[in-house]
């Protein structure tokens, strides 16, 4: 399994690496494009040789573990490659994320690539021209919240302080609301699709952040347990680490809150962390006790961790320039 770290610098220089023996060594891989200090960086990892590397208004894929890097097109007239999601090396989706502070309406739009970013075909559109898409409204924010296959996505529309989740079974083509078993306005930061089989939406209320668990991959879920999380997570930082439909796990300073049973029940371990370390910021952990955990020091520079005890117990993984 290949894993890589981006590590954007004061400079705007990035420095991508990767490893394929669990973080235990880390080979600098080469960035495909000159970077200004304005741009953002993103990488997503399909698989131990597929990637997607987002430079502002550029996506690059690869198959080779990094060595080697591909321009990937986003669809005409978009600028953002952080829109650019991908199920597999060839399947993926694309979502106009311009905001429009201040206003109700809020144009977007969704396009689908089957040939790893070479092409793209619009799936749904909403703007003054197109006031609605189905069930879509152009009144509100919307975001792609998953796919689990090329049928199967789920989109939240938000208009003031409540969410509606939204589900397609045609690849994005039609929409319809999803029944949920909560009791009060929600918004949502995260659907995850597991290992497993199964989901979690994670939803944040009046009264705190909630999980609600699905069985069957985001078909029925249900009922909303709460989860400890003090520190707001978003896409992609401070969030749950979800392993089955019954192991999750948060994160806070070096307290970790492990469950068993789908969020019934909680138990605090406090984590051991290397020296200068004290917290977690961001967690992965895996079924075999493996993981993974971003973690500052006193004076906010990160490094990144590595457990083989669930947690208990984390080491400094010795990526070359931290």
């Amino acid at each position: 399994m290949a894993w890589a770290c981006l590590v954007p610098l004061p400079t705007g220089t990035g420095l991508l690496y990767a490893s394929s023996d669990n973080g235990g060594t880390w080979r600098q891989l080469p960035f495909p494009s000159p970077q200004s200090g304005d741009d953002k960086l993103g990488l997503q990892l399909i698989d131990a040789t597929h990637g997607v590397l987002q430079v502002l208004g550029s996506l690059y894929t690869t198959a080779d573990g990094g060595r080697h890097w591909r321009t990937a097109s986003l669809p005409q007239g978009q600028r953002f490659a952080a829109g650019a999601h991908f199920l597999s090396p060839s399947q993926g989706w694309y979502q106009d994320l311009t905001a429009f502070p201040n206003q109700a309406e809020q144009p977007t739009a969704m396009w689908w690539t089957s040939d790893g970013g070479i092409s793209w075909s619009e799936r749904w559109r909403v703007d003054p021209q197109h006031p609605r898409s189905g069930a879509l409204p152009l009144d509100g924010s919307k975001y792609v919240l998953s796919f689990r296959d090329p049928s199967t996505g789920w989109l939240e529309v938000t208009q003031g302080a409540a969410s509606t989740l939204m589900m397609t079974s045609d690849g994005g083509r039609t929409w319809s609301p999803v029944k949920l078993p909560v009791r009060e306005a929600a918004g949502f930061t995260d659907l995850e699709l597991l290992s497993d089989g199964s989901a979690v939406l994670v939803a944040k209320t009046g009264s705190g952040y909630m999980a609600l668990p699905s069985r069957d991959g985001g078909l029925k879920w249900e009922e909303g347990r709460p989860i400890p999380i003090v520190t707001t997570p978003n896409r992609g930082q401070n969030r749950p680490s979800f392993i089955d439909h019954d192991h999750w796990a948060t994160a806070e300073g070096s307290l970790l809150q492990t469950t068993s049973d789908a969020g019934q029940t909680w138990r605090t371990v406090r984590a051991s962390l290397p020296p200068g370390v004290v917290a977690l910021v961001d967690l992965w952990l895996t079924s075999s006790g493996d993981g993974w955990a971003i973690g500052e020091d006193g004076s906010e520079n990160l490094r990144v961790l590595r457990t083989t005890d669930r947690g208990a117990d984390w080491s400094l993984s010795p990526v070359p320039y931290l």
